[in-house]
């Protein structure tokens, strides 16, 4: 498996004691400058063949182009899970010809059904398969124990509610709807903070930050809003929030919304994509875009402390559903039918 980088699947790996191989392989073919490319498959074909691996999955579709040649040249099965809604000219750039993978995994059926135009021109249906992403909640959720210390850190009063949401930081996310929100709450009157959790990612986000800060100040609540960063593990934060909001405009899953459901913080929300997938009946679900609506979801929420107690644990039962062990059985019934086709 080809992984992104450090994070939690990394992580789950070693602690597994999964043997563990660190290549850099985010390279693209340069015909002027093919070596890098070149030897990156290389070092893939020699690593599959040193460790007998009989599959390759590509999790991140930025490794694609390299991996799945040398799969190819090692004569190995290849499959891939596509997180992002593509291009048809992409999918025929990353899948053509004996890179086609024996299965392409998609995050959510809302993601499926957009993306199927696209995906179409490259690789055939049958090849689709849906595997949700998920969480072990055996573990997560559970422990509770960092809210009070965080809510200390914050400087949170017993009866603050505090509203959070977690994102990169870009326009797609809208978190310009989530500052007002916070202006709107304090404008009636309500005790409320609010915390943006995540970072820019692209040099242009940087301007997208700088925006939200000077909207704050704006709308008098620059002390009402705290910019957290990149925070990495995000848990803790969804017990200390006693809301979390997502204004995403699009998500092939929606990752903190299932997070937050599965630490029984109350979710409000835009549909965004798969977000409505996601959240189902554990949560509130407002028009898109509808930011009065927003206001009113979650303003009574805070003033409603029993109807909080009544949606965490809603939340927590839809969570449930996406049981990470599912989606491991799934996978593993899927790597058992390419190797014996």
């Amino acid at each position: 498996m080809t992984v992104g980088g450090d994070g939690p699947l990394l992580t789950a790996l070693r602690d597994a004691h999964v043997p563990v191989f660190v290549h850099p392989i985010r390279v693209f073919f340069y015909a002027r400058r093919p070596f890098p490319f070149l030897w990156q498959m290389l070092r893939m074909v020699v690593c599959i063949r040193r460790h007998r691996i009989q599959l390759v999955h590509v999790n991140e579709h930025e490794h694609y182009p390299v991996v799945a040649r040398a799969a190819y040249l090692a004569r190995v099965p290849i499959v891939v899970h596509l997180r992002f809604r593509p291009e048809p000219a992409m999918c025929q750039w990353l899948f053509k010809g004996p890179s086609m993978p024996r299965r392409l995994f998609f995050t959510s059926q809302t993601q499926m059904d957009d993306s199927a135009d696209a995906v179409a021109t490259a690789v055939p249906r049958e090849r689709w398969r849906l595997v949700y992403n998920g969480l072990d909640l055996a573990t997560f959720g559970i422990d509770r124990s960092a809210r009070d210390r965080l809510r200390r850190e914050w400087g949170l009063d017993p009866g603050t509610i505090a509203i959070g949401t977690a994102s990169s930081i870009s326009s797609r996310k809208r978190l310009d709807h989530f500052v007002r929100m916070i202006a709107a709450l304090v404008g009636v009157g309500l005790d409320v903070r609010g915390f943006i959790a995540g970072q820019p990612y692209f040099p242009a986000d940087q301007d997208e930050l700088r925006t939200l800060k000077a909207l704050t100040v704006t709308l008098a609540v620059d002390d009402r809003v705290t910019f957290l960063g990149y925070v990495e593990p995000a848990e803790p934060l969804y017990h200390a929030w006693d809301v979390c909001v997502s204004t995403s405009a699009y998500e092939t899953f929606g990752m903190t919304v299932l997070e937050a459901m599965a630490c029984r913080c109350p979710v409000v929300a835009y549909p965004g994509g798969s977000v409505a997938e996601v959240l189902g009946d554990g949560g509130v679900l407002v028009d898109d875009g509808d930011l009065p609506a927003l206001i009113e979801a979650i303003r009574a929420l805070a003033s409603d402390p029993g109807h909080r107690a009544a949606m965490a644990g809603a939340a927590r039962r839809r969570a449930e559903r996406f049981d990470i062990r599912r989606s491991v059985d799934q996978l593993a019934a899927e790597y058992r039918a390419v190797l014996e086709a």
